[in-house]
């Protein structure tokens, strides 16, 4: 273990050299490099805290040294030092990255405190590092395991995209694709590491709770608010990012308010006359396309622009079969060490249900998977036959042939001239809305569809007119 700061010194006179190492030993390490070629050489190997860097070297100018030893990782703190004091110099070595400059011959007071200042700056970057390591591995940004190419497109995408503090990105692909995943990743790859990463639902809440949430609320807001108010997920985020899952379940008028705070930076919360202001950047995520529900008005369009500045698809774990096995192995050895098991490896039998099997749930129901056998097994191979709860899927190897969907609805009478797009969906939502008792909530959720987006299909194809007066009174909505 090093037990004081490294200090390398790359300058080709010996003298200085020698009276700057005698005057530095005594508190730290001192090393000496003579030409540029053997102080990159050390610098590789020691690692050192800081560099003192000469400008004129006898192999190649201390300037063009100097973008190389900050490429190092970790990258030293520089001191340039010459014997000729120019501001041509100095500029261009502070635009290169170094923390001082010293002329020769140096006031050894004035040296002593530039190199306790730069050890300072050093140890502060070396700190931020180590938290935005520790802030990735919390964010579990290592957990994401992938070889395919769409894969590896997306995971580049997200990283790249990471670099803006604040573009909007559009997460889309099917439940379980790991979508919070990405999030996750983008904000600890990204300038907002260190500050909060704050999810949330939008399909688990109805619209007057996903408002609270998001905005906070005063004392004596609304009826049964807390008596102290409360602070919103706006507000939590400050500084960091705001991850919106499953946003095209976003009520209209929710919609509106997250529109004025990502381009006006502010926001009232509930009851509150108070202006607040935020600095948030927000990854949005959908398992449907967003552009359709806004083609069909229930998503605005100027919030989606917003939301989508880059848009990243997440291929369905089928379509990334060459990734299974390793996801795999990877969740084995986690629960391995969660439940204390001595699971070693995956047999081929087993290995050709896992490739064979759709996942229609991806890498969530993969991962379950895993975790069930692991912790209700005591072999050390995973076998065959611990899949046996697994269902055969529709369309699967091992399955029988697939149902065709929506003959069940109006095939037997379809009319044999055709019938418009427009009027076969209007048909389903009749006859589901009928064998659902005319309840909008149970037919949303049979649709797979928000249940505001249910509303104004039902409004466009003039349903709510034709079935209202039909309608019984239906049941206060408790179940969004």
């Amino acid at each position: 273990m090093r037990t004081a700061p490294t200090i390398l010194i790359i300058d080709d006179e010996t003298g200085f050299r020698g009276a700057i190492r005698r005057f530095l030993s005594a508190s730290y390490t001192v090393r000496e490099a003579g030409t540029a070629a053997e102080g990159m050489q050390l610098a590789g190997m020691l690692e050192p805290d800081v560099v003192l860097l000469d400008i004129g070297l006898p192999d190649q100018s201390g300037l063009d040294l100097l973008p190389q030893l900050k490429e190092l990782r970790p990258s030293p703190t520089v001191i340039m030092v010459t014997a000729y004091e120019q501001v041509r110099d100095v500029v261009q070595a502070m635009k290169k990255g170094a923390f001082d400059y010293l002329v020769k011959p140096v006031d050894l007071e004035e040296f002593e405190v530039t190199v306790k200042q730069a050890l300072e700056y050093a140890s502060l970057r070396h700190e931020v590092e180590r938290l935005r390591q520790e802030m990735q591995r919390l964010h579990r940004v290592s957990t994401l395991v992938g070889s395919s190419p769409a894969f590896l497109e997306a995971q580049q995408l997200a990283i790249r995209s990471a670099q803006s503090p604040d573009a909007g990105v559009l997460l889309q692909g099917e439940s379980g694709v790991g979508k919070e995943l990405f999030a996750r990743l983008i904000h600890a790859t990204s300038p907002r590491a260190t500050y909060p990463f704050v999810a949330l639902n939008c399909a688990v809440f109805s619209p007057e709770i996903i408002e609270s949430e998001l905005f906070g609320y005063e004392k004596g807001a609304f009826t049964g608010a807390r008596s102290e108010g409360k602070k919103g997920l706006l507000e939590a985020a400050d500084g960091g990012t705001l991850f919106l899952d499953e946003v095209a379940d976003l009520p209209p008028e929710v919609q509106a308010k997250l529109l004025r705070v990502l381009e006006e930076r502010e926001f009232y919360p509930l009851g509150s006359t108070r202006k607040k202001t935020v600095d948030i950047r927000v990854v949005a995520a959908c398992n449907r396309d967003l552009w359709q529900a806004c083609e069909e008005g229930g998503f605005r369009k100027d919030l989606f622009f917003r939301l989508a500045t880059i848009q990243i698809v997440l291929p369905a774990l089928r379509d990334r079969r060459e990734d299974i096995i390793p996801l795999a192995r990877f969740f084995l050895e986690q629960f391995n060490d969660k439940y204390g098991k001595r699971f070693r490896e995956i047999s081929d039998e087993a290995k050709e249900v896992l490739l064979t099997h759709p996942w229609p749930g991806n890498v969530r129901e993969l991962r379950n998977t895993i975790e069930r056998i692991v912790l209700l097994e005591d072999d050390d191979l995973v076998l065959k036959r611990h899949f046996h709860f697994l269902r055969p899927q529709p369309g699967s190897a091992t399955g029988p042939s697939a149902p065709e969907h929506g003959r069940f609805l109006v095939w037997e009478n379809m009319p044999e001239e055709g019938i418009s797009l427009e009027e076969l969906e209007r048909n389903i939502i009749r006859e589901v809305y009928e064998r659902c008792g005319r309840n909008k909530s149970k037919t949303a959720r049979f649709l797979r569809i928000p249940r505001h987006v249910l509303i104004y299909r039902m409004k466009k194809f003039a349903l709510d007119a034709e079935l209202s007066s039909r309608d019984p009174p239906e049941a206060p909505n408790t179940e969004e």
